[in-house]
């Protein structure tokens, strides 16, 4: 539901309004847990920071739109897009 989503960076993100430090998204999932699901803090924990390495920008932040493509399943396509952009600059 797209209010929920919103509602998690009013929630988590404060140091900026559409985007998320690995802190504030280590709280998201703390936040979000299941209570005697062990097994299920541990991987949602490995999931989201693998989203966090992979999606994150220069500043370290992971963006809305790099979150909603995790969703929708956009995220792999926007990011080979990216660095198909930057091997282009480099030749």
């Amino acid at each position: 539901m797209p209010v929920n989503f919103e509602n998690m960076f009013s929630k988590y993100g404060g140091t900026a309004q559409d985007k998320l430090t690995l802190r504030e998204l280590w709280n998201m999932t703390e936040g979000n847990r299941v209570a005697l699901d062990i097994f299920g803090w541990i991987l949602n924990k490995v999931e989201w920071g693998a989203v966090y390495i992979v999606a994150k920008d220069e500043e370290g932040y992971l963006s809305k739109e790099a979150m909603r493509g995790v969703f929708d399943g956009s995220l792999f396509h926007n990011l080979a897009n990216k660095n198909e952009s930057k091997k282009n600059k480099m030749l």
